[in-house]
């Protein structure tokens, strides 16, 4: 489908009630390449967004839902911003300053993206602006003393912006009165041949990383910094993510595809290079992703098991997408107190916490 649109822009509608009956919007991102990106207030979640091809045909590029109800019960944080913490915490246990914390659990000996109703399950406050050569959606949402077992009130914004250059920035702000913890990334899972396309096997992708950290048989990292030279974790080079998926690579196996932590050189921290590329050859969308963030997650949607009905009544499958989740390194000095060579997650009153991640979309030939 052709998309003609070419006027700056960014709308409301509305996108449906939750079970509380609360009202939810869903706001319309365009630029005047005619690139389209869809927001809602429920979770943050980016619902969609619509890119050309090399043939100026636009389609859809991330997995998702057709209401906000689907969004409320979804399993998979499809296109969530997650927090307080992304990341798995054995046990649920955390100890800041001596102080130990049970978080609550919603795994069996974990607590996964910060537990059951965290960021990704709240209504946030939602502004618009409307800039000369972009526009934003600015949410904003504070995070209690005590919500899911965390200290300190936490208030987090969350800016996303669209210029005419097809470039879209996710700017992450938090503050809190109380030393607790924050990691924050944004779950979107990317298919660049459209979310109704089958597979990402065929995807090239390319990561600015010498080093990736493994995991245990539990998924928790081990403590090792390992090189990707000669493992199925090398994307220093574009590469063929099914090239080694379905190998006997021991992490793959445990990940049943990949969902590892990259540690990113310091040009693609320091944002001179780029932190990750992802191509679709046939439909040649591409993909490049910047940071200042230490570490990205590749995940390969290994869990997606067709139970949940996403847009358009496609059935998603396993591999149907893939996250390319920016973050701070697993950190483990939070919770043992030990001397950590991995980026540090504590936020305190004296330093607020602001990232930024921008993706850009462009075709090759």
């Amino acid at each position: 489908m052709k998309n003609n649109n070419n006027r700056l822009d960014i709308t409301q509608s509305d996108f449906g009630l939750l079970k509380s009956e609360q009202k939810t919007q869903l706001y319309t991102l365009v630029n005047t390449q005619g690139t389209t990106i869809k927001i809602t207030n429920y979770g943050g979640i980016i619902v969609s967004i619509s890119t050309a091809d090399k043939e100026n045909n636009y389609a859809d590029i991330v997995l998702g839902y057709d209401n906000v109800t689907g969004y409320e019960n979804d399993p998979y944080y499809l296109g969530a911003v997650i927090g307080r913490y992304a990341g798995r915490i054995d046990q649920g246990l955390l100890i800041i300053e001596n102080n130990e914390y049970k978080l609550d659990l919603n795994a069996p000996d974990s607590q996964l993206h910060s537990g059951f109703n965290a960021l990704n399950k709240q209504l946030w406050q939602a502004k618009t602006q409307h800039n000369k050569d972009s526009v934003c959606l600015i949410l904003e949402y504070t995070c209690p003393d005590g919500s899911n077992g965390f200290p300190g009130d936490v208030c987090f914004c969350v800016k996303y912006s669209l210029n005419n250059d097809n470039k879209f920035d996710i700017e992450y702000f938090a503050s809190t009165n109380k030393t607790t913890v924050v990691n924050l990334t944004q779950h979107s899972y990317f298919n660049l041949s459209g979310h109704d396309h089958g597979t990402i096997v065929n995807h090239q992708l390319t990561i600015n990383a010498d080093c990736f950290l493994p995991m245990d048989e539990r998924a928790y990292p081990t403590g090792e910094i390992k090189a990707v030279k000669s493992t199925a974790h090398d994307f220093t080079q574009p590469k063929r993510i099914g090239d080694a998926i379905d190998s006997d690579d021991a992490q793959v196996i445990i990940g049943k595809g990949y969902d590892n932590y990259w540690l990113l050189n310091d040009n693609a921290i320091a944002e001179k290079e780029l932190a990750a590329q992802l191509t679709e050859p046939t439909s040649g969308r591409r993909m490049t992703v910047y940071s200042d963030q230490p570490a990205i997650i590749l995940y390969t949607a290994n869990y997606i098991d067709g139970s949940q009905i996403g847009k358009d009544e496609v059935c998603y499958q396993a591999r149907a997408g893939l996250c390319l989740e920016t973050m701070r390194a697993y950190d483990h000095s939070f919770r043992k107190g030990e001397k950590s060579p991995f980026q540090r997650v504590l936020l305190t009153p004296a330093e607020p916490f602001h990232s930024k991640t921008s993706l850009f979309f462009d075709t090759i030939d």
